[in-house]
């Protein structure tokens, strides 16, 4: 059985984002410089910590550089 029943949709999209994150090299700082945010907050988001809009989470994908149907395809992070 997989895992996905315990983890929360916020901690599903921190490791989704985590992912993208680290497969383009960028430093949390780096993100969050990018996002105009916090580091703390970036970290938060991606520890599954923090609630975020759906346009925060559109502005993230943006800025990946990443495609929404790929975000939403967790079936590797789960």
């Amino acid at each position: 059985m997989h895992n996905f029943l315990i983890h929360t949709s916020k901690q599903i999209a921190g490791k989704k984002i985590r992912s993208l994150r680290k497969k383009k090299k960028l430093t949390l700082q780096q993100l969050a410089d990018m996002l105009d945010a916090d580091r703390q907050y970036v970290s938060k988001i991606e520890k599954g910590k923090k609630n975020i809009t759906l346009d925060h989470l559109d502005k993230i994908i943006s800025k990946l550089e990443s495609k929404h149907e790929d975000f939403f395809n967790w079936k590797h992070i789960i």
